[in-house]
């Protein structure tokens, strides 16, 4: 089993449950209070004809997320962990397999993972941006920020995104709806919602699944949303909005959502939170931290 690759498959095997657990442990994390995405941070940049050599990382902050390339070839985003422990893949470029390949930031605006003897003009490309083309750009480069974010700026008319920023612990009815990709940390656990679709939660002590919506699959993306009557969905993104998944907690205008560092995702009436009660739902996770 490869343990640096991406882990999203063994998450089908959870199955969905609203589990309505209404009192979140004693330890509950004090209520951040606030209703906003996390800021982008600092960023790390590899510039035209730099490369990403196996092994090596680009780190903007200690402690924060982070770019490896690999060993095994594959180049990974992480999630940043306990210190000196496990840290949790966001997203990969697929290529492992391939020891010895690295990354380059080509002159020609494409970032591109290159098998081990490979190179621009000997080929063996494992993976691009495809941010190649003829228009002009005074500053191209391949960034990692904080938030765990990676994007690629060459010539292309469009800039290359992972789609893995980080967001704050506390998801409101005022906020933007989650994409695939994102994701949340507290002192103990990750959220993210995966690109197969399924939400689910990680503890940092191991990087084992502890609770999944059950929603992996489907043919349309998922969007994570507080809505304005209080209830928590998994909706399809489109026109028609099929929900797949939620919390059952409508006509609670003003609740909001918040994972919490005793490992708990709640959610919480308007006037409600840790320490004062009001939880109309929870993962119930508070023990399997």
């Amino acid at each position: 089993m490869r343990t640096r690759t991406l882990r999203t498959t063994f998450t089908s095997l959870l199955v969905a449950s609203a589990v309505t657990v209404l009192v979140p442990s004693p330890a509950s994390a004090a209520d951040p209070g606030q209703c906003m995405t996390s800021a982008t941070g600092r960023s790390e940049d590899l510039r035209p004809g730099r490369q990403l050599a196996p092994g090596t990382s680009l780190i903007p902050t200690p402690g924060k997320a982070e770019l490896v390339m690999q060993p095994d070839g594959n180049l990974v985003v992480y999630a940043p962990g306990r210190p000196g422990g496990y840290k949790l893949p966001l997203w990969s470029s697929g290529t492992y397999g391939n020891p010895g390949a690295y990354a380059l930031m080509q002159d020609d605006g494409n970032f591109v993972v290159y098998r081990q003897g490979g190179g621009p003009r000997t080929g063996g490309a494992l993976w691009d941006s495809a941010t190649y083309g003829s228009r002009a750009n005074t500053y191209m480069a391949a960034s990692i920020k904080d938030n765990g974010e990676l994007s690629v700026s060459g010539r292309s008319e469009q800039t290359w995104r992972s789609g893995t920023e980080e967001w704050h612990v506390r998801l409101c009815s005022t906020d933007p709806s989650w994409s695939r990709g994102l994701w949340a940390q507290s002192a103990t656990a990750w959220l993210v919602l995966q690109r197969d679709n399924n939400l689910v939660m990680y503890r940092k002590s191991d990087g084992k699944a502890i609770w999944s919506s059950g929603t992996y699959a489907g043919r349309n993306a998922l969007n994570l949303e507080m809505g304005d009557n209080g209830n928590l969905t998994l909706r399809e993104y489109g026109l028609n909005g099929t929900v797949r998944w939620s919390t059952g907690t409508g006509g609670n205008t003003g609740a909001y959502a918040l994972l919490q560092d005793d490992g708990n995702f709640v959610v919480y009436k308007k006037d409600g939170g840790p320490g004062k009660g009001g939880a109309l739902w929870a993962t119930g996770t508070y023990d399997k931290i």
